[in-house]
């Protein structure tokens, strides 16, 4: 299903969803899609920060709907990695996780990417510290053929080729994101349609959504999502808001999974921006 050779072309797409989960997907304003652990959760708690900001409300969690009247529901999915990657038979079967033709067709879709390296080591310790369902070694995990870099490249891949050249279509790049946080979740508002940010209230929801701020918020148990709660609260690496280090693959992996990162890197779409040799960061962000 995943072999190296075929890593350029994606994987074939039946957007079939025979679950209940397939209105959700068709009653949205718009769809964010992922890899797990490419900055999702930060922009997802920055967004309900600002729309609850400009009520004046206290922040909300809510799964799908945010609080403003424009943008009335978003709906988060990883898609093909899910359906691919953790999904359980039946629930390939119905297409469970997949959004459906239709809604692929006529919703706005954010495809929220990060440098596979890096979502490869938040991937090993969401599946050995938070959902303890891996036992290998991380050198064993990126060369999984369910699990590992060439899936996670050859579905990027995939969604490149499906939506890249929409109009109704937005990347946004963690990196960037890190970079220019105001500008690039500025951005993001426009292209949900708001006609106007307010500036005080995207700074302080930018505030809030702070890796700092939502570190502590997490490890003080003050989210009632179990998403942010950590594994382990002792445990640094069990933690949702784990580093968010632009580059920091490099601190766990020997030399030899590097270089097997990078024949991966090298097939990966270069619309996504993402270069053998990435620009490093010590920088920390929301993961």
């Amino acid at each position: 299903m995943f072999a190296r050779a075929k890593m350029d072309r994606g994987v074939r797409v039946r957007r079939r969803n025979l679950s209940s989960a397939a209105r959700r997907y068709l009653e949205a304003d718009a769809i964010v899609v992922s890899i797990p652990k490419s900055g999702r959760t930060w922009l997802r708690v920055f967004l309900q920060a600002y729309f609850c900001a400009l009520e004046g409300i206290p922040f909300i969690f809510d799964k799908y709907k945010l609080p403003n009247g424009k943008i009335q529901r978003l709906v988060y999915t990883h898609d093909l990695w899910r359906h691919l990657a953790s999904a359980g038979f039946a629930d390939r079967l119905r297409g469970k996780h997949l959004i459906p033709r239709k809604a692929v067709e006529t919703k706005p879709i954010i495809l929220m990417a990060r440098d596979p390296r890096d979502v490869m080591v938040s991937l090993y310790f969401q599946w050995t510290r938070r959902a303890h369902a891996y036992r290998g070694a991380i050198s064993e995990m990126i060369r999984d053929r369910r699990l590992g870099i060439w899936p996670v490249v050859n579905i990027m891949n995939t969604w490149m080729v499906e939506w890249g050249s929409r109009r109704d279509f937005k990347l946004v790049r963690y990196e960037d994101c890190r970079e220019d946080t105001e500008k690039e979740f500025r951005d993001v508002l426009l292209f949900l349609g708001v006609d106007k940010v307010d500036v005080a209230a995207m700074r302080q929801a930018i505030e809030f959504c702070s890796f700092e701020n939502m570190r502590a918020m997490e490890a003080a148990g003050r989210f009632e999502t179990k998403i942010l709660k950590p594994g382990d609260v002792n445990d640094p690496e069990s933690f949702k808001v784990r580093r968010g280090i632009v580059g920091g693959y490099r601190r766990y992996l020997e030399p030899g999974d590097v270089e097997y990162l990078k024949q991966a890197i090298s097939a990966l779409d270069p619309r996504f921006g993402y270069r053998v040799e990435e620009r490093r960061s010590s920088q920390p962000a929301t993961s």
